[in-house]
């Protein structure tokens, strides 16, 4: 165990020093992504940690794709960013390694799934040329915000989820076996990650805080507007979007294991 934690602990670091060299990851989520990563790795196997890997390798390609065409750039993710993403699958890991049931190996993978799902439902959704849609009253609401949805951010989500899903199955087949029931593990996956991605645009829609500029009316996610003063416009002001991400992959993934126990 050791030395698993060891080898985790060194890989994460040397994949979340890139990423914090690219501006990816902030400094504390440098720190928050290694040592979970180390973790991931020791105790949910490579299945898990592969997974994690290219979620967020390929979450942060699309993101500085979205950053180059809209002319923003992000500071990276943060400790708690990460710890949205990635508390869950370190739980289960942790929980397959103390039981070695199966189900909870795919749980940490599901709950990645829904993770990456979501990313490349906001990322690549954004740059839809067409309008988006509250996904709770179908009317048309600003891009960007949680809850609004399109028809190229849908397929987006589907596929991202679908990516991961991919994954699982070619290292899991890989490092254990491919067989008949790998098939339904992919698919549970899959669907359970672009499940969890429409949880949380209903969540996001229904509870999310969101905040309205006094003067201009302009609706925000974050508690303040430059030049401007803000009010509680809809949800409550302590269920932020990082919450939201962590509820939606609690959820998804508590519905996916229910599914392979029945």
């Amino acid at each position: 165990m050791l030395v698993d934690i060891l080898i985790g602990l060194l890989i994460s670091l040397v994949v979340a020093y890139l990423a914090y060299l690219k501006k990816s990851l902030t400094l504390d989520g440098l720190l928050a992504a290694t040592i979970l990563g180390s973790i991931m790795y020791a105790f949910g196997t490579i299945v898990v940690w592969a997974s994690l890997i290219l979620f967020f390798i390929s979450s942060s390609l699309i993101t500085k794709i979205h950053e180059k065409k809209d002319k923003q750039k992000s500071s990276g993710r943060t400790y708690i960013q990460v710890l949205a993403n990635s508390f869950i699958p370190t739980f289960f890991s942790i929980l397959f390694y103390t039981t070695k049931n199966q189900v909870f190996l795919i749980a940490a993978v599901i709950s990645i799934a829904c993770s990456n799902s979501d990313t490349w439902a906001s990322e690549i959704g954004i740059l839809s040329k067409g309008k988006t849609y509250s996904i709770v009253t179908f009317k048309v609401v600003e891009k960007g915000l949680s809850g609004a949805i399109s028809s190229l951010g849908t397929f987006a989500s589907f596929f991202g989820s679908l990516f991961i899903g991919l994954v699982f199955m070619i290292v899991y087949g890989l490092y254990y076996e491919f067989s008949a029931m790998l098939l339904w593990y992919t698919v549970v996956v899959s669907l359970g990650g672009f499940v969890g991605c429409l949880v949380d645009s209903y969540l996001g829609a229904l509870v999310q805080g969101k905040y309205k500029g006094v003067k201009s009316g302009r609706i925000t996610e974050k508690p303040f507007l430059e030049g401007e003063k803000v009010v509680l416009a809809s949800g409550f002001a302590f269920i932020t979007n990082d919450l939201v991400n962590f509820l939606s992959g609690l959820a998804s993934t508590a519905v996916s294991m229910l599914i392979l126990v029945i």
